[in-house]
């Protein structure tokens, strides 16, 4: 704002700014000179190549002037980092900052990398002249840590588990995804302090509880969903987040003109999803004999119980969002239907490395309570993902709003498996005699039988999976009760079980440590899935 003609004006009538531009420059020069000429000995001149990120930085005029003026010193000596080096003595000066340079010696000599012997000298002297436990004592000592945990005591365990493991199907999820994980969220118990944002949890959890609620408004008055209107689907969301937005994240949405506007886009989702669950109900033959279906103690069903080889017994709970029945031929089939707010499906792959668990353990309990909870036997239908969000359209023309809605439809077609049955095909979806469903993942031939897309399977396979479903929650209870902790998260092509974990600042994961690896899982197909289940089962 103040060129120099104007600030040296301003100092002539005696308003001093700070120094132009010009007067800084001659008291660099000045300092410099001052420097150069006090020593008596030698100078030793130093200037940073990059900065912490790594980018270049311009070297300094005065290093310029220095080579001109000394022609001996055009190549100068440039140091880098005293891990890298072998001329390393010049690293060597004050204790505190050689500590650095020999610990980065030792964790390369460690590695297999050679080292230059004087660092052993190096390292005799911090012995002789350093105490023990101080500071570069500590130093020292992580160079041998190793970051492993030990498994737990048998009294620890006790206190953790006295005759009976009581557990969730996500718990046993989250054991397989990584088991330090799980022992510190469910055995140590650690929490994230609380942040009042709102994040994607509290949204899916906003989704569960209002189709619940809007579930059982419909049920009240004495109505099926196929009835539900367009006009009932946006009067029930209005009224579900209505009565909902008050006790999420302490009124988060009714903090700021831009959460409840959050809100308005979160109840018109809500409006979309029930009304297209209105949309799937008039084409299918299936309706919901169960919502927010718990199992457990306390619970409308009990809860699964298995006896584990080592004296222990798992009691298992959980909540299943949905449960639909049909009847074909005088038989009772019941599918599960699970509100999901992301795009992801069921994969058997994901299930034979036990990080899907839930659904087939859900259908096992409807399906082997059916008789005392429904009274007759039951069989499976399928288990289906609904995926609540704002279904969006990328279309090159301009359409007409009937083949827009036609379109939106198909955004929200269920993911999952079902069974290979034609009959029960027609029960998810009646409006298919031939072609793909736009409510359920098969299609039908002209000539019968399914597309080879068509995510379906035979009920043989079904009692695979939920026989498979069993050894792995045996296998996480032995494993729970015994006290085995492992830092052994997982990795496959979708990602890490660090990506979103909370503890990475606890467990102190590192992969570039020799001791700590992820557990990666090979990647199958469907049938190769199957064939490794069976093989287990049969050994």
């Amino acid at each position: 704002m103040i060129n120099e003609t104007e600030r040296e004006l301003l100092k002539q009538f005696g308003m001093e700014l700070a120094a132009s531009s010009r007067r800084v420059l001659l008291d660099e020069n000045f300092y410099m000179y001052t420097a150069f000429t006090l020593a008596t000995d030698y100078v030793m001149v130093s200037y940073v190549l990059s900065d912490y990120e790594g980018k270049a930085k311009t070297i300094s005029p005065m290093i310029t002037r220095l080579q001109q003026f000394f022609p001996s010193i055009q190549t100068p000596t440039l140091l880098t980092d005293p891990e890298n080096i072998y001329d390393a003595e010049r690293f060597i000066t004050t204790p505190e900052k050689t500590r650095a340079a020999l610990t980065a010696q030792l964790s390369r000599y460690l590695r297999g990398y050679p080292m230059e012997t004087i660092w052993l000298d190096v390292f005799d002297w911090y012995v002789a002249n350093e105490k023990k436990y101080d500071t570069t004592y500590n130093v020292l000592q992580s160079l041998f840590y190793e970051n492993k945990p030990e498994p737990l005591a048998e009294e620890t365990v006790k206190e953790l588990h006295p005759t009976q493991l009581y557990t969730s199907v996500s718990r046993l999820e989250n054991f397989y995804q990584c088991s330090y994980q799980h022992f510190l969220q469910y055995g140590l118990r650690l929490e994230e302090r609380r942040t009042y944002a709102l994040e994607a949890p509290d949204i899916g959890q906003l989704f569960h509880e209002a189709l619940k609620t809007i579930t059982e408004w419909v049920q009240e008055e004495k109505k099926d969903f196929k009835h539900v209107t367009k006009e009932d689907a946006n009067r029930y969301a209005e009224k579900s987040v209505a009565t909902l937005a008050p006790i999420l994240q302490h009124q988060i949405l009714q903090s700021s003109n831009r959460f409840k506007y959050i809100q308005q886009k979160l109840q018109q989702v809500i409006a979309q999803a029930t009304y297209i669950l209105s949309e799937q109900a008039r084409a299918s033959g299936f309706s919901p004999v169960g919502v927010e279906l718990g199992f457990g103690y306390q619970s409308e069903l009990d809860p699964l119980r298995i006896a584990l080889p080592n004296g222990y017994e798992l009691f298992l709970r959980g909540r299943i969002d949905r449960v639909d029945r049909a009847y074909k031929d005088e038989q009772l089939y019941l599918r599960i239907i699970d509100y999901k707010s992301s795009a992801r499906g069921l994969q058997l792959v994901d299930v034979y490395y036990g990080l899907a668990l839930q659904m087939l353990t859900y259908l096992d309990v409807v399906l082997s309570q059916a008789e005392s909870w429904l009274g007759e036997k039951a069989f499976p239908a399928g288990i289906l993902y609904f995926h609540v969000h704002d279904a969006m359209l990328s279309v090159d023309d301009k359409l007409p709003e009937d083949k827009i809605v036609a379109e939106l439809f198909k955004q929200y077609k269920m993911a999952g498996y079902m069974m290979e049955d034609e009959q029960v095909a027609t029960l998810m979806d009646d409006t298919v005699t031939s072609g793909r469903s736009n409510i359920a993942p098969f299609g039908l031939k002209k000539d019968g039988g399914f597309y080879s897309d068509s995510k379906v399977i035979d009920e043989a396979t079904f009692q695979l999976l939920r026989n498979y479903i069993h050894y792995l929650i045996k296998e996480a209870g032995i494993d729970i009760t015994s006290g085995k902790i492992e830092l052994n998260p997982y990795e496959d092509k979708h990602g890490t079980a660090c990506r979103f974990c909370p503890y990475k600042a606890v467990c102190q994961f590192d992969p570039i440590l020799r001791e700590n690896n992820y557990r990666r899982l090979q990647p199958l197909n469907e049938t190769e899935a199957l064939e490794k289940m069976e093989q287990i089962k049969s050994d």
